[in-house]
């Protein structure tokens, strides 16, 4: 993430015609097909054993440089939209203590990429931590390179096991090769037994500002193998309003597209957040490794409010409906509420629907109150985590949803699943726990918040950058950073769950998943080095629709750009 979103004057006439105007439109971004690549294990075997293809991006804010921020105060913006569908107010719940201890097994537990590998260099923070899983792999990627795994932790390129971020983008001619920025993200499709590999690409400008062309760059497998080969593609914003530099990119998989969402800021170099993106690529010509479309909606009214999150599919039970197209969600702090918006693509038209998805008009959405709570850091969403033996603070992203929005059909009955990190005690001394949500039948007339609980366990310590998601049976299990420097606790990793039996809005106590020794400190010039994660993932295993997996941030020893990530497996008894 390059940005933050928080703008002063973007919402003024944040209804006006012309940016409604502008919402009703379609973008259609020009999207290239550069052909198959090299398989990846030999394109691996090229940068550790003398070939000609090697690093070349490494440059800008990703050289042991923290990522800048955008800061500025806090924004509201118009609490209704025509056509908007109201939920009723849904006041959360409070868990400072479990009734049960925790249920699931822990599987797995190994080193993802980062210091923790041999040969890894960290080149910049945070490491935007994700991963995907497969029927016998493991995909993780950081800030700026991957590795893939057995589901034991043996990692599986030659050499020290992970190659750079633009490796598989060699020869597109672009930034996508010559750049390694990183921003990943990825997907295992498990509807087509494929890997779904993404990050942006642009170039700097003298004060290491992005500058156009701006890209995200998409290379799809053409196996279920993710060493084998893979089509590539490049999606080209431009750099004018209302496109712009697409940052902060999450990518949803859905039966119909690949839904991604991004935070726009206008002009080149990048500057202010101009609003939001919301994306669809025809999935069906990617997979088929044909010219594809992507088609943008250029949401103006949202500039200065935070991310929106599009709908993943876990399992392989379809939607209940495909008529809405998928789901994208953001918080509201004008509403302090979850928005819903659907986004329905048409490829041969080349138009994109934006709206509720229940006939309202263009623009409106579903619209869940959650109570006054704040976010995390007093409202500040900015970095305020307090660590053991540093006076540096750590960055709670708390202005928006946590990656991922996970979504599963269970026999018809359709459930998102999501958190965020909120202040526990308001303006208080504490600064971060995690707030959950749980929302049944949102493609439905009348959608039900139906869980929305803060977990703040004894009442202490901090906890943030989480990430959650479901198994087939409706258990579930969220993964977060978790610090405590009252109690000398570095940065370490804990998982929470609950059985679908459990009480609404109950998780079971939390497992430690690796214990942090290192607090993260401040550079040689004496700044301090606040960023943090960025975002975690948690995934659901395909092969058994039971496991979930975990990756994560942490430390070995005190320091900066130094940074670790953990991955492990969990499994609820009784899911066969």
């Amino acid at each position: 993430m390059i940005g933050r979103l928080f703008s002063a004057g973007l919402l003024a006439g944040c209804c006006s015609t012309a940016l409604l105007a502008q919402q009703n439109s379609t973008v259609v971004v020009p999207t290239t097909n550069h052909g198959v690549s090299t398989n990846l294990y030999s394109l691996a075997l090229e940068q550790t054993g003398g070939g000609s293809y090697g690093e070349k991006g490494l440059v800008g804010p990703y050289v042991a440089t923290e990522m800048a921020q955008k800061h500025g105060p806090l924004v509201g913006e118009a609490t209704t939209q025509a056509g908007t569908v109201n939920a009723p107010l849904s006041t959360p719940a409070l868990q400072s203590s479990a009734t049960r201890t925790f249920g699931a097994q822990m599987g797995a537990n190994f080193e993802g990429p980062g210091q923790g590998m041999a040969g890894f260099t960290v080149t910049g923070a945070p490491p935007d931590t994700t991963m995907a899983v497969g029927p016998n792999h493991i995909v993780a990627w950081v800030n700026s390179q991957y590795a893939i795994y057995s589901k034991n932790g043996t990692p599986l390129l030659p050499g020290n096991g992970f190659v750079n971020g633009n490796t598989l983008f060699a020869g597109t001619g672009n930034s996508c090769e010559t750049t390694n920025q990183g921003d990943p993200i990825l997907q295992y499709d498990r509807l087509a037994d494929r890997w779904v590999l993404s990050q942006f690409a642009f170039t700097i400008n003298g004060q290491g500002v992005p500058s156009s062309p701006y890209y995200q760059c998409f290379a799809i497998s053409t196996s279920g193998n993710p060493l084998g080969t893979y089509v590539r593609y490049s999606v080209q914003f431009s750099p004018f309003s209302p496109s712009g530099f697409n940052d902060y990119g999450k990518l949803g998989i859905w039966p119909d597209g690949y839904y991604t969402t991004y935070n726009i800021f206008a002009g080149t170099p990048a500057g202010s957040n101009s609003g939001t993106a919301l994306c669809v690529s025809d999935r069906t010509a990617m997979l088929a490794g044909t010219a594809a479309a992507s088609l943008c909606a250029p949401i103006g009214f949202y500039g200065g409010g935070a991310s929106f999150l599009p709908a993943d599919m876990d399992g392989t039970t379809m939607p209940t409906t495909l008529d809405q197209g998928n789901i994208v969600m953001r918080y509201s702090f004008g509403g302090r509420s979850l928005r819903i918006l659907k986004l329905k693509p048409n490829f041969a038209n080349n138009t994109l629907t934006v709206n509720d998805g229940l006939g309202g008009s263009p623009g409106s959405f579903v619209n869940f109150p959650v109570g006054t709570t704040l976010v995390a850091c007093e409202d500040f969403a900015d970095n305020c985590i307090r660590q053991p033996g540093t006076t540096t603070t750590l960055d709670s992203v708390a202005d928006r949803l946590m990656y991922r929005l996970a979504y599963r059909n269970r026999g018809g009955l359709d459930s998102l699943v999501v958190n965020q990190s909120v202040d526990p005690d308001g303006t208080g001394p504490r600064s971060s726990a995690i707030k959950w949500f749980e929302i049944r039948q949102p493609f439905s007339a009348t959608p039900v918040l139906f869980q929305n609980s803060i977990w703040d366990p004894g009442g202490t310590g901090d906890r943030w950058m989480g990430s959650v998601a479901m198994d087939k049976m409706g258990n579930m299990l969220m993964g977060y950073s978790v610090v405590n420097a009252d109690a000398g606790l570095k940065p370490s990793l804990r998982v929470a769950g609950r059985l679908r039996s459990d009480l609404r809005n109950q998780l079971q106590a939390e497992s430690t998943m690796i214990i942090g020794s290192g607090s993260q400190t401040t550079r040689s010039n004496g700044t301090a080095l606040t960023r943090w994660g960025d975002y975690t993932t948690m995934q659901i295993d395909p092969s058994d629709d039971c496991t979930f997996w975990y990756i994560g941030q942490y430390l070995a020893n005190d320091g900066v750009f130094n940074w670790r990530t953990r991955i492990a497996s969990y499994k609820f008894n009784g899911c066969k």
